[in-house]
């Protein structure tokens, strides 16, 4: 019977390895329809003084939080990127639902297919897996130098007994 920080590591593996597998494809689908992809984020009031940066710089994030995530020592700075890009992408998409719902979505791929609401529920539900995985992956991993610094003081103390 797995312990409970096997389990903990598990789910954690697994929240990676789904929000990796998102990065891949979002990143991957913006790529492929580059084009189309920078037409959109030019018709977007806002961004449209950004949308040159912005075409490059969000597959380039993308694949990196990917990355970071298939990693097992830089795995917390991805579950904690990606915690907040999902935030970001979650606020625009209720800004868009709010201010400019006829605009098409940005996103690329299946992913475009999707109401404006349904998308909103999909990206809650990734912000809140990935805030799940860095709360996961914060009380599986503790630092290994609070335990090592901890029995040197005992050492020491003992010691000076």
């Amino acid at each position: 019977m797995q312990t409970l920080k096997s389990q903990s590591r598990s789910i954690n593996l697994g929240i990676s390895l789904a929000l990796s597998l998102l990065w891949m494809y979002a990143a991957t689908a913006k790529v492929l329809e580059f084009d189309q992809f920078k037409n959109q984020l030019s018709q977007v009031d806002f961004l449209k003084p950004m949308a040159g940066i912005l075409v490059g710089l969000i597959p380039l994030v993308e694949y990196s939080l990917a990355a970071l995530l298939l990693v097992s020592k830089t795995r917390r700075l991805g579950l904690i990127g990606s915690a907040i890009l999902m935030s970001v992408f979650t606020v625009y998409i209720g800004g868009m639902i709010s201010f400019s719902p006829e605009l098409p979505c940005s996103c690329g791929g299946i992913i475009n297919n999707l109401t404006w609401q349904q998308h909103l529920l999909f990206n809650i539900g990734f912000t809140a897996l990935a805030i799940t995985g860095v709360y996961v992956h914060s009380s599986t991993n503790t630092p290994h130098n609070k335990t090592n610094s901890n029995s040197n003081i005992n050492r020491n103390s003992n010691n000076n007994i």
